[in-house]
């Protein structure tokens, strides 16, 4: 079963996805390339879709891999809950888990941006049998660290405030209506926008774009920080996978700080390699670059066959 697009996105996103169940939701994905091909996990964060990777599609089956894009559950075209308890980290690595095992996938490749980062790893962490290198940008796998953005009072702890933050976020859609298209480095055209905020115009569709930022933990006892504390307590096992770090140092939200504490935890990782002109969402400001930059990292790696 696939889902179905509107006609306006099709030039922008021509790629089908597929809907698989994981763990009760219907999970969209895009699945293209070859199926013995060694696989790359494109995983986005908050509030974008698998759209944010259409520049890294090409270059990576035309470089021999197959790519497989999920939309998380609660954004893009994948179910979205309207109760804020579907949404913890937890849910979102078992969900990648399934996704992973229903797939078979074997040999893969991880891009995380975001909370594809801690997503992404937790998911790699509990299937390290199936992963041969990873690809962190702009993300986070740590609780010893926080930056300006996320202990300032605006926007961050208004965010979490018990009704502004909902009015903010919910009635007023300024994360999902406008976070790509506002912080935007090169620019995007009106299509371009839609196209990241379309799939949150039906009214609460966007419950997930609310609980993301609340589950940023920032001290012990919030929701998130055990998990995000196993993580960061595991990353030792990940000692013998080639790791790749690229960052937009112009990112408010995780900032070139956040790349130094992930090498110190890290340390046989590459980078990071540092992208101007890019803001948070650096694969829509400098995609086929950074696409380009993973196809050779995983080639001299791994290579394309599993």
């Amino acid at each position: 079963m696939a889902t179905d697009k509107p006609d306006w996105l099709k030039p922008l996103f021509p790629w089908p996805q597929s809907l698989i169940e994981v763990n009760g939701r219907r999970m969209a994905f895009v699945d293209e390339g070859p199926r013995d091909a060694r696989p790359v996990l494109l995983l986005h964060g908050n509030p974008t879709w698998a759209f944010l990777y259409r520049d890294f599609v090409r270059p990576l089956t035309e470089a021999g891999y197959r790519v497989i894009a999920p939309d998380c559950i609660g954004a893009g075209y994948s179910d979205k809950p309207r109760i804020d308890a579907a949404y913890s980290l937890a849910h979102h690595i078992a969900d990648l888990v399934s996704l992973i095992d229903q797939l078979d996938l074997k040999g893969m490749a991880i891009v995380g941006q975001d909370w594809g980062g801690p997503q992404g790893v937790g998911a790699a962490l509990r299937r390290l049998e199936r992963v041969a290198a990873i690809t962190l940008m702009n993300t986070w796998l740590f609780t010893d660290y926080k930056g300006r953005f996320h202990t300032t009072a605006r926007p961050w702890t208004t965010w979490h405030a018990p009704i502004i933050g909902p009015y903010f976020l919910k009635r007023l859609k300024v994360l999902s209506h406008a976070g790509p298209s506002a912080t935007s480095r090169r620019g995007m055209n009106e299509t371009e926008a839609r196209g990241y905020h379309h799939v949150y115009d039906e009214r609460e569709s966007e419950t997930v774009t609310l609980t993301w930022p609340r589950s940023i933990p920032l001290r012990e006892g919030d929701r998130g920080w055990a998990d995000m504390a196993w993580i960061q307590g595991e990353l030792p096992r990940l000692a013998g996978i080639p790791v790749q770090l690229i960052w937009a140092p112009e990112d408010q939200v995780f900032p070139i700080e956040y790349a130094h504490r992930l090498k110190e935890l890290l340390p046989h990782a590459e980078g990071p390699k540092t992208y101007d002109a890019a803001a948070h969402f650096l694969q829509d400001d400098r995609g086929p670059e950074i696409a380009a930059d993973i196809v050779a990292f995983v080639n001299r790696t791994v290579g394309p066959a599993p």
